[in-house]
């Protein structure tokens, strides 16, 4: 078995914000859900509309740079998204960075929420 991201959770003190920060600079719109127990989600949907993470808040979930690091598809073009983070609200952690044997680029930008996040792309 070959070990897959299965979902993941962006933690958020206002999720409002927060939906308005990843929409800018995705360029997407994240679908609206309410959990049984009442709390919201923003969840962020794959092109053939299965679903694979979202943002949430709540008393059991901190905002954070230092915790765990979720690497987001940048597409086709990292930049193009590194461009729109500071528009957005956010702030770029680290700059588009080549990796090795041509298995892309990533960098890493803080929300407006405080967290931590990564992007990769091939370009």
């Amino acid at each position: 078995m070959q070990t897959q991201v299965n979902w993941f959770e962006i933690a958020t003190k206002d999720l409002q914000r927060a939906t308005r920060f990843y929409e800018n600079v995705f360029a997407t719109t994240l679908r609206q859900e309410t959990v049984s127990e009442g709390m919201p989600l923003a969840i962020f949907m794959r092109d053939n509309g299965q679903s694979s993470g979202c943002l949430t808040g709540g008393n059991w979930i901190e905002p954070s740079t230092q915790g765990t690091l979720v690497y987001l598809d940048a597409g086709p073009s990292i930049q193009v998204l590194l461009d729109r983070v500071e528009a957005a609200g956010g702030k770029i952690a680290m700059e588009r960075t080549q990796l090795p044997k041509d298995i892309g680029y990533i960098a890493q930008f803080i929300d407006t929420e405080g967290n931590r996040v990564a992007l990769h792309a091939m370009n």
